[in-house]
């Protein structure tokens, strides 16, 4: 029965399992029981559509055969200034990684460094890619793939002048692919509620902590950005009203609060720094975890054992600044992978997917 579901499946097309019952004959139960195991064992990819406005429910789930689905690029801007391109299978393993000129190159010479690598990625896997995904140390404005907000960057990253506009056309002419331009936390909040410590919870929050604060929101499993691409930036909350000054003008954000024991971190494991880190975000926290009662918040793995610190004294400023219905029902974990953007850029992949499914049935519904 699983080979005749997988034979179902002869292009990366996805099908509910109403549509594998009416193409197999085999019955609902049956069909549910095979495809939950092929999900499990990765052989099928499901895509969970989003609610369609004025119907009651959730779509119901659609699924691809993984073996058929062409790779998603993943082309990191890292906050050294380094550039790395991966391509990604559809269970999250890379199949190569290559280092490209510095983002704060000019456009032709870093388009041309990323275009060598993902020429050399494309023959390795013999299939052209299905989407390729820019992971930005900056705010995007869009969630889906943006124009970046260089502007809002840390005053140590020097984005080159075509960061400063939309790329994303230009980088599908390049890759011959569609393109989506996205925050580097959001990416990794995606990931892991996609996929990893958060996968199953309708609000939860990503905390990166080890190379630079910042979030990533998700609810409902859909990335949630704000107005202007802002939600999630932390680096300017106050949490010490009497701190140094800040670049923006404030005494005690957080990111003045935190440089210190960040830059530390990036050299190793810091004794001592969970505890500080926990506290201070912990403030910074409280009032989003009461406004958007939050379900999870899942805790940067890059922190090593100061996991537990941080956990152990975010939770315990969370019991003092925040409602203790809210404070004692929020899960705190750590994540579940130490480079959540792979499986973050599978999730942005997914939903554009689902999104271009949605807009088709859409304009059949209209032309009807």
């Amino acid at each position: 029965m699983e080979r005749l579901i997988l034979a179902t499946f002869a292009s990366s097309a996805s099908l509910t399992r109403l549509e594998l019952e009416e193409l197999t004959g085999l019955s609902r139960t049956v069909v549910a029981g095979v495809v939950a195991a092929l999900v499990a064992r990765g052989e099928l990819a499901e895509l969970r559509q989003p609610p369609t406005a004025g119907a009651r429910g959730r779509p119901p789930s659609r699924y691809q055969r993984t073996a058929l689905l062409p790779p998603v690029l993943l082309i990191k801007l890292n906050k050294d200034g380094s550039t790395s391109v991966s391509s990604l299978c559809g269970d999250g393993t890379r199949s190569g990684t290559h280092r490209c000129a510095g983002w704060s190159q000019p456009w032709p010479a870093w388009s041309r460094s990323v275009n060598q690598a993902a020429g050399r990625l494309r023959d390795w896997a013999r299939l052209p890619p299905r989407l390729a995904v820019l992971s930005a140390p900056f705010p995007v404005a869009e969630a889906d793939g943006g124009s970046p907000r260089p502007e809002t960057a840390h005053r140590e990253l020097r984005p080159a002048p075509w960061l400063e506009d939309d790329p994303r056309d230009a980088l599908s002419r390049l890759l011959g692919c569609t393109a989506l331009v996205v925050n580097d936390a959001n990416l990794a909040a995606l990931g892991e509620a996609g996929f990893g410590a958060g996968r199953g919870r309708r609000a939860v929050c990503y905390l990166t902590v080890a190379d630079g604060i910042g979030a990533g929101l998700v609810f409902d499993g859909r990335l949630f950005t704000g107005a202007h691409g802002l939600a999630g930036e932390l680096a300017h909350v106050q949490v010490a009203p009497d701190g140094a000054r800040c670049v923006c003008g404030n005494r005690g954000c957080l990111l003045t609060e935190t440089e210190v024991v960040v830059r530390g971190l990036r050299a190793g494991p810091l004794p001592g720094s969970g505890e500080v880190l926990g506290s201070l975000l912990g403030r910074a926290l409280s009032a989003l975890v009461t406004t958007l009662d939050l379900d999870c918040v899942v805790v940067d793995p890059r922190l090593g054992e100061e996991c537990g610190p941080f956990i152990a004294e975010f939770t315990a400023e969370l019991a003092r600044r925040c409602p203790p219905d809210l404070a004692g029902t929020l899960t705190v974990v750590p994540g579940a992978f130490a480079d959540a953007e792979r499986y973050g850029a599978l999730a942005a992949a997914d939903a554009h997917a689902v999104a271009l499914v949605s807009e088709g049935a859409a304009r059949e519904r209209v032309l009807r």
